[in-house]
């Protein structure tokens, strides 16, 4: 991509976790710019995102390369006021011409460092690389600060409660970095202060610049021990290392702990949430020694308590692969698990090849209608498009049989029984089969009720028929259900009024309010 000398603007925005919130690592992604020789540009608040993207077309068109723009979970996550501004040019019809295709390796390679010593050109000018000015108490040595994305804003918020006289070089451009600027500001202090999460990207290049120019500067960052290299950095993480290297008292001392031991409370799905069902109704028949590949997803907590159903998950669309190499290598049970979007983004390939050579494995396509851990985004199982217009939902069980599966069923997990009945053939019969378990969202599905002023049933305990054997608790593991003084109640809050529970207590002691017992 990077040399077909692309005419058009092509932002590739790439979304990093430090403290892995809501990903299976912490990935550094600004190598990759570096090892693709593209751009990057790196947000530091919404208003830098906006900015930033709509500069970074501008970019793109001006150098003919795709421009990296990378961000992180904390200013993913941020809100504020925003100048939104005009839109810059109206939108054109794309043209295709020539053929992007040369044996010339070496002249393509060069044609692309061509292009990137214009983006160095660019940056060194880039209102995104900006010194910020603090005035107040003077430390006995020159010291400056450099920082990139979210912690430009911690440390500006830092500087500020110390009080202190300093300059911070806050870097938004930082592939090519602006070499003049970043060289300039190392000349003028004794020490640097380089503020970034994860990884020592930027410390790493200043200490060569440094070296370049023989300033004798000395830097301050991970690899001084000042700061970590893994997890999100918060304010009280940068606050001890700045005010340590500038002599002042830390203005945000680390909180102690709670005096008293709190209830610790582990991640699990929402209450009604059919990938609850899924795994309980496979739970009850699956061989003891099965192997479990998980994907990336809301049913990706199958993996902790009380199911404990996911021996390895790495990527998007990995499952079934896995599961395909778990059966070559072990010769037992094998079972992957993957989402309806994950299928569609990256499942049917690894489904194709198990097909192809009949791996003895089951997969499970958990269809709950929607990308829902990331934000109900739309996908080619649904009807509307990514831009909410009509569209043709493609059935993920029609895509399977297509794929030359024998073996495929579609089931309601909210129906116990049934599901369960079902995943026993599956996983009795030879070769690769294929159970779509299809249920709403329960987050959408009360959604929808609550929109059509539907009412929402509730469900309660017998008192004189539970004998507290907890396994609505410790076996089916929904968080709606609570224990007070050996009792078992439901939170009224909590519950969706699934009714799924009714069908998993073994004593019959769950019913609906206000129904008549008989």
């Amino acid at each position: 991509m990077v040399e077909t000398d692309i005419k058009g603007g092509l932002v590739l925005v790439c979304a990093d976790d430090p403290g892995g919130t809501s990903s299976v690592n912490e990935q550094d992604d600004r190598y990759i710019s570096v090892l693709a020789d593209v751009p990057m540009l790196e947000p530091s608040n919404c208003q830098e995102m906006k900015d930033m993207t709509k500069e970074a077309f501008n970019i793109a068109e001006e150098i003919h390369l795709p421009v990296f723009l990378r961000t992180v979970n904390t200013v993913n996550l941020s809100r504020g006021d925003l100048i939104f501004g005009k839109l810059g040019v109206p939108r054109r019809r794309g043209e295709i011409k020539g053929v992007p295709i040369s044996f010339d390796r070496t002249r393509c390679h060069a044609n692309i460092l061509n292009k990137m010593e214009k983006a160095k050109e660019l940056s060194e000018k880039s209102e995104f690389n900006r010194v910020i000015t603090f005035n107040g108490i003077k430390a006995g040595k020159r010291i400056g600060v450099v920082a990139s994305s979210i912690c430009i804003s911690y440390a500006e918020e830092i500087i500020g409660e110390l009080g202190v006289e300093t300059e911070l070089l806050a870097l938004g451009f930082t592939n090519p970095l602006p070499e003049k600027l970043c060289q300039d500001f190392i000349s003028r202090f004794d020490e640097l202060v380089i503020v970034e999460e994860l990884s020592p990207f930027l410390e790493t290049q200043f200490l060569k610049m440094a070296h370049e120019i023989s300033a004798k500067t000395k830097i301050w960052g991970k690899e001084t021990g000042h700061f970590p290299k893994a997890g999100q950095y918060r304010l009280e993480t940068v606050a001890e290392p700045l005010a340590k290297v500038f002599g002042m008292d830390n203005p945000m001392p680390r909180q102690k702990g709670a005096k008293i031991a709190l209830a610790a409370r582990s991640l699990t799905n929402c209450p009604g949430c059919p990938h609850r069902n899924t795994y309980y109704a496979i739970k009850q028949v699956v061989p003891e020694d099965a192997i479990f590949a998980n994907d990336q997803g809301c049913y990706l907590l199958g993996g902790l308590e009380p199911y404990r159903m996911s021996h390895a998950q790495y990527s998007m669309g990995a499952s079934i692969g896995l599961a395909c190499g778990f059966r070559q290598a072990t010769g037992k049970p094998a079972i992957a698990f993957i989402g309806d979007s994950t299928f569609f983004h990256n499942g049917m390939s690894p489904l194709a090849n198990a097909v192809h050579h009949n791996y003895d494995i089951t997969v499970v396509v958990m269809d709950n209608g929607a990308t829902a851990m990331s934000g109900f985004q739309l996908h080619p199982g649904t009807d509307r498009d990514a831009m909410c217009r009509e569209a043709v939902p493609i059935k993920i069980e029609d895509v399977v049989r297509g794929l030359g599966a024998t073996f495929v069923e579609v089931v309601n997990p909210n129906k116990i029984e049934e599901t369960k009945e079902v995943f026993q053939r599956a996983i009795a019969h030879k070769g690769v089969s294929v159970v779509v378990s299809k249920a709403l969202c329960k987050l959408m599905e009360t959604r929808e009720k609550r929109g059509k002023g539907l009412e929402i049933p509730a469900y309660e305990i017998d008192q004189e028929i539970c004998n507290q054997c907890k396994v609505c608790i410790d076996v089916y593991g929904c968080p709606a259900f609570y224990e007070v003084a050996d009792k078992i109640y439901i939170d009224d809050v909590q519950c969706t009024g699934c009714g799924v529970c009714q069908e998993v207590c073994p004593v019959g002691a769950i019913t609906e309010k206000g129904a008549e017992n008989g």
